[in-house]
């Protein structure tokens, strides 16, 4: 008889969506008998959670625990290509998946202007370096550095791919420029997708390329030792709640080329934000709401470095750095959806919700900015939420004992 949702634990609902993909979706999924996909999935899951100072430390808490893991087999599996290429299939299938059939709140369901468009912050992470890493030609160390993409409509987090490590140092955006065109294609709709990256993607010739072939847009931030020459503003609803703040929209000539450009100053702070866009069709307040939500991909990387401690690169090699990125977001993105169907239980982040509604009523009217307050909701996993994971899934807590902790736990502060 299958156990009821009571009796189920909450380690099985937490990666279940993740198995799922693995038994039905994954082409690159094989029968090891020494440590199965699945298992190996699972290891990785739990080695994202824990809080372990090394591969060594979790090793021996599975043995410790009564588990058969050696250690040669998981730093073997962490360095096989095949097992990359499944896990990345894992995640990629997931973007789609967990965003298409799956309830999630959408940051962005007050714009129906951006209904069924991809919209993407990206960015580099950094790693400490493995402790056997190659250094570079000065005989320095250099960190592990990872591109993000995260989907601003559901906070889903995504590993694009790694772009400096042992030994050797690079920058990011050729990096990404060389890969953007596979990310494009596993993503591609019919609008064209949005990047929003810092000022280190400008690269005017590049975008307006893209945009040319309808690949891609960009927004980003104009530099400041950028001198435009402006051509012609452009005529916006300064009525409209989402461009309050907005001063110019206008079109700019810089070197190569002609780029919108958009001078914000917020309400809330009195900063001023100049933003640079190969996106016409947009309301300019819109704009500058999704480069200030760009900010969101540093809030998960805060997450991934603080809360879940994932401040070390597992192993040496671009494969076993392309594993651990992969697993770290499919974690992030399966607590993401565990709390989306808390939330459909009537059990909801109230002390964020509350402290959110506070600073705002806190807030003179002259200061507030509507289009923020509509995607208020955009939060990031709280400290209170992972650890009681942690818990459930040490002690294989069920249902029936998770849901009053749960309800707890987020509903206020200890």
């Amino acid at each position: 008889m299958e156990p009821t949702f009571e009796q189920q634990l909450v380690s099985e609902s937490l990666f279940e969506p993740a198995f799922r993909i693995v038994q039905h979706y994954c082409r690159n999924r094989r029968d090891t008998p020494k440590l199965s996909d699945e298992q190996f999935l699972r290891y990785g899951f739990l080695r994202v959670l824990g809080h372990f100072d090394s591969g060594r430390d979790f090793v021996q808490d599975r043995q410790d625990g009564g588990e058969a893991l050696a250690l040669t087999t998981w730093f073997d599996a962490l360095h096989s290509g095949r097992r990359a290429t499944m896990v990345a299939e894992v995640a990629t299938r997931s973007y789609e998946i967990f965003s298409r059939f799956l309830q999630l709140r959408d940051w962005l369901g007050a714009f129906p202007e951006l209904a069924g468009r991809a919209v993407w912050a990206v960015d580099g992470h950094h790693l400490e370096h493995a402790c056997h890493a190659g250094r570079d030609p000065k005989g320095e160390f250099v960190s592990m550095g990872l591109i993000y993409g995260q989907c601003l409509h559901y906070g889903l987090q995504r590993s694009l791919v790694p772009f400096q490590g042992d030994g050797v140092r690079r920058h990011e955006w050729p990096v990404f420029k060389q890969h953007l065109p596979d990310w494009i294609r596993q993503d591609r709709g019919e609008q064209v997708p949005i990047v929003v990256g810092d000022p280190a993607y400008i690269d005017v010739l590049y975008w307006h390329e893209q945009k040319r072939l309808r690949q891609a847009v960009i927004i980003t931030r104009e530099k400041e030792n950028m001198k435009p020459t402006v051509i012609s503003h452009h005529a916006f609803d300064s009525q409209d709640p989402v461009n309050r703040g907005v001063e110019s929209d206008e079109m700019a000539g810089y070197t190569y080329a002609y780029l919108r450009r958009i001078v914000y100053c917020d309400p809330a702070s009195g900063e001023r934000f100049v933003f640079l866009t190969t996106e016409d069709s947009l309301r300019p307040g819109l704009i500058a709401l999704l480069y200030l939500l760009r900010w969101k991909i540093e809030k998960v990387f805060d997450v991934f470095k603080n809360k879940f401690h994932q401040q070390k690169a597992w192993a040496n090699g671009a494969v076993a750095a392309r594993t651990q990125a992969h697993l770290t977001a499919l974690v992030h993105n399966l607590l993401t959806i565990l709390l989306a169907s808390l939330e459909l239980a009537g059990i909801r982040e109230q002390k964020i919700e509350r402290q959110q509604a506070a600073r705002t009523a806190a807030r003179p009217a002259s200061q507030r900015v509507p289009a923020q307050e509509m995607v208020r909701h955009a939060a990031q996993l709280t400290c209170q939420y992972i650890r009681l994971l942690r818990h459930c899934l040490a002690h294989h807590t069920s249902w029936r004992a998770a849901l009053p902790l749960f309800r707890l736990r987020l509903e206020a502060y200890l």
